[in-house]
């Protein structure tokens, strides 16, 4: 089916959205599932109202391409990387979102985009720093991801509310790295993030960054997160002042009463791809 049950002639290959679902999970912290998310997400979608009533558009007129799901959870994490970076870098002159999936899919995908886009910056939601070395017997596990990105890109990360001290070391003695915490994210942090970031952007979405009253269903529900209408103005206003390249939401484990939040993160993902055709010409 296409994202959001589109009819075919806004999912084709002419389409400025790429949705790329990527059913990758190994070796997570807590609570298994992620690899569940992207079907659930994909499924929800077609329920979804075309019309954004905070724009006044209807933004699935630029076209969003549903690709087949990526499954790779056998493979090592290395060979993951390598496979999830082939996967993406045929789409990316495109707007992509990916779906995951556990958060290690993230440095795969920026990899591809950098390819083309030069001094790429991250902007993380995320209730973790993810800055641990290695996990779990990997650098590629999903506790590293930001670790892995830092060296390379501006990286801000904002919902952070669980981190190791090593983390905490590691972040202050690195300039590329920014976290904001839930407890002190408001409106007037926004511009602070920003400054931080590059021209170009990829935005990565692990729901744990959300308070478990919104999404509840993820490895780590972190007490104390962000809120839907804070998110999308931190979102609305990255779109509008940066260039957007790319975007994934990742760790949605569904194991319980969690339509409402596949419901949730599939308009998220509507809510990028409006955020990016509807508000600039990126």
């Amino acid at each position: 089916m296409n994202f959001m049950g589109l009819p075919d002639e806004y999912a084709g290959e002419n389409s400025k959205t790429v949705i790329i679902p990527i059913a990758y999970e190994k070796n997570t912290t807590y609570g298994q599932g992620a690899s569940r998310g992207a079907d659930e997400i994909i499924a929800a979608s077609r329920h979804i109202e075309y019309y954004d009533d905070e724009l006044c558009k209807e933004p699935y007129e630029s076209g969003i391409k549903l690709l087949k799901t990526l499954r790779c959870s056998n493979l090592l994490p290395e060979e993951a990387q390598e496979r999830i970076r082939e996967h993406v870098t045929p789409h990316i002159k495109k707007f992509t979102i990916a779906l995951g999936g556990d958060h290690s899919i993230t440095p795969a995908i920026v990899s591809a985009h950098s390819k083309e886009h030069k001094d790429t910056s991250i902007l993380m939601l995320d209730a973790h720093a993810d800055l641990r070395y290695s996990w779990k017997g990997s650098q590629y596990n999903h506790a590293c991801v930001a670790r892995r990105l830092a060296p390379n890109h501006k990286i801000a990360i904002v919902g952070v509310r669980a981190m190791d001290l090593s983390e905490r070391e590691y972040a202050d003695s690195n300039p590329n790295v920014k976290l904001i915490g839930a407890k002190e994210f408001n409106s007037e942090k926004i511009q602070e993030i920003l400054a931080h970031l590059t021209q170009k952007v990829y935005v990565s979405i692990d729901v744990d960054a959300f308070d478990p009253s919104l999404i509840k269903n993820t490895g780590t529900p972190e007490p104390g997160g962000l809120l839907w209408y804070p998110t999308l103005e931190l979102l609305k206003k990255t779109f509008e002042e940066k260039e957007v390249i790319g975007a994934d939401i990742v760790e949605f484990a569904p194991e319980a009463a969690y339509r409402a939040e596949a419901f949730a993160l599939a308009k998220l993902a509507y809510k990028l791809c409006a955020y990016k055709h509807a508000l600039r010409n990126q």
